[in-house]
């Protein structure tokens, strides 16, 4: 990414391009993802969606996770996979590129104050597995903030336990920019989907807006105060926002240019 928010757009998707080897999506929930992962499996098949059983409450989430990648790596290594997607997390990465080192990693962010709203409105709405437990415990978007496990999701998906229990920003920022191979933000969808598909070598623009609200929408009711209390609440999510929000802002127009 460093090349890419220096302008150096050449030199960029040159030294990003994955060949045939393997694009691992982190889909942190509600940053646009649904309508990504379609878009760039039909671009780059075979893939795999890396999924788990919502139904399975006998288990933690992130043992279901754990299972889950592990039966990834065994059918990566039967066959060859050009890209896989899930609600993985940091560790996942790691291990994925333990066992294949040509992977390049991708991701996109969201405004936290936008992406928090949202994701607390789809846990409770039908569209959720779970969303009638969702309900009954989190009423309403008071009790969901003082939620310590929603808190910094997008932290919890990118970095790894180990730099995030030092509660330092920076150091998180520094995770995200030095692992990943593209940084999106939703806010900036289709000039994101141009650069990341121009990087896979096949340019395209988005088509699909799929299980995702407009962001008016999304912090529609919600008042300044409130917005601040999530911004409180999600200190390492709003740095990691605002260290690729703003570079993106910076560089928009040259890249349009450039990928026109």
């Amino acid at each position: 990414m460093r090349l890419l928010f220096e302008g150096s757009f050449n030199a960029y998707f040159r030294a990003a391009a994955p060949g045939q080897g393997l694009v691992l999506f982190v889909h942190v929930p509600k940053t646009a993802g649904t309508s990504l992962r379609r878009e760039i499996a039909a671009l780059r098949q075979p893939d795999v969606n890396i999924v788990v059983d919502y139904a399975d409450t006998a288990r933690s989430f992130h043992e279901r996770m754990d299972q889950s990648v592990e039966r990834f790596l065994a059918r990566a290594a039967e066959k060859p996979v050009r890209f896989a997607s899930g609600h993985i997390f940091a560790r996942h990465v790691a291990r994925i590129r333990a066992a294949m080192p040509d992977t390049r990693v991708v991701t996109f962010l969201r405004d936290p104050v936008s992406r928090v709203v949202s994701d607390f409105r789809y846990q409770g709405s039908e569209r959720h597995p779970l969303h009638a437990e969702f309900r009954a415990r989190v009423p309403d978007l008071d009790a969901y903030l003082a939620l310590e496990s929603e808190r910094n999701k997008m932290a919890e998906h990118l970095v790894p336990r180990e730099i995030r229990a030092d509660g330092d920003p920076a150091a998180c920022v520094a995770h995200l920019l030095g692992t990943y191979d593209f940084i999106g933000v939703q806010e900036l969808y289709p000039l994101g989907f141009r650069t990341l598909t121009t990087m896979l070598g096949a340019p395209a623009w988005p088509t699909l807006r799929e299980n995702v609200g407009a962001t008016e929408e999304a912090e529609q009711g919600v008042s300044p105060d409130m917005a601040a209390r999530i911004r409180a609440a999600n200190p390492l999510d709003v740095a990691l926002y605002q260290a690729v929000a703003p570079r993106w802002q910076r560089l928009r127009e040259a890249l349009a240019k450039r990928l026109a």
